[in-house]
């Protein structure tokens, strides 16, 4: 995900409902970036109000508060990375945004299928 955000723009935003993933989200994106020589912004997008949703088992408030962070400042961003496995539900309430949003499972799943021929 981190190799594919610096492949997609200078400006990566990050969306993170819990404050303990935007620091090693953050260092991932940049040292991908600085393997391959791209000078790279990380525009924080805090969605740390949607983690009490999370807490309390309502994925549907929490998916939808995590996508009114991220459209709020998609303007702002080439990319939008979706800092936590549990923010993908969130993507699917972003698609029809002009940048891209990736989400670690799907990606991951693509890199797979890919192994796997």
């Amino acid at each position: 995900m981190a190799e594919r955000a610096v492949a997609l723009g200078s400006r990566i935003g990050v969306a993170f409902a819990s404050a303990s993933t935007l620091a090693p989200t953050t260092d991932l994106i940049e040292a991908c970036a600085a393997a391959v020589g791209h000078e790279i912004a990380i525009i924080p997008i805090d969605a740390t109000s949607a983690w009490e949703a999370f807490l309390a088992g309502d994925h549907d408030r929490y998916a939808a508060t995590i996508a009114e962070h991220v459209r709020a400042q998609a303007t702002e961003v080439d990319v939008i990375v979706l800092a936590q496995a549990s923010m993908a539900p969130a993507a699917s309430l972003l698609a029809d945004l002009t940048v891209p949003v990736l989400t670690s499972p799907a990606i991951a799943i693509e890199a797979i299928r890919a192994q796997l021929g």
